[in-house]
């Protein structure tokens, strides 16, 4: 009977552990998703920033760093999409804040300012578009 006991124990801690572990990547992307999104906010109030102080080389910078990070979040939206979700809408919104980063870089470069600042106010209005269909409740 004691046998039986630390068996069933036993049973019990590898099913407590194995939920665990299993659980563990799904808390992480999460996770990672917040800092992800995190990442983008503070980035782009930096472009921001940058563009209205004329900060040309900081500017660029911000912009090809939102696109690196648009570029991951579409990579995550479109896996989404592939699984069966309904993520298309942010497939797209993603796709659109990469080519106003593109665009940003482009007027950067050629000292735009005034473009760029336009421009960015679109990347900003589609990032709060995205937000509105897809914010957590």
């Amino acid at each position: 009977m004691r046998n039986l006991a630390v068996a069933v124990r036993f049973l019990v801690l590898l099913f407590g552990v194995t939920l665990f572990l299993a659980a563990a990547p799904f808390a992480e992307e999460a996770e990672m998703d917040m800092d992800l999104m995190q990442s983008i906010e503070s980035t782009n109030d930096n472009l921001s920033s940058n563009i209205s102080l004329e900060n040309a080389e900081s500017a660029i910078a911000d912009a090809q760093t939102l696109n690196e990070l648009f570029t991951v979040v579409a990579e995550h939206y479109k896996k989404e999409t592939a699984a069966g979700k309904d993520a298309v809408e942010a497939v797209d919104l993603t796709t659109k804040s990469i080519k106003f980063s593109d665009e940003i870089i482009t007027f950067l470069k050629q000292e735009d300012f005034d473009s760029a600042a336009n421009t960015a106010t679109d990347l900003a209005r589609t990032c709060k578009t995205c937000h509105n269909f897809y914010k957590e409740d």
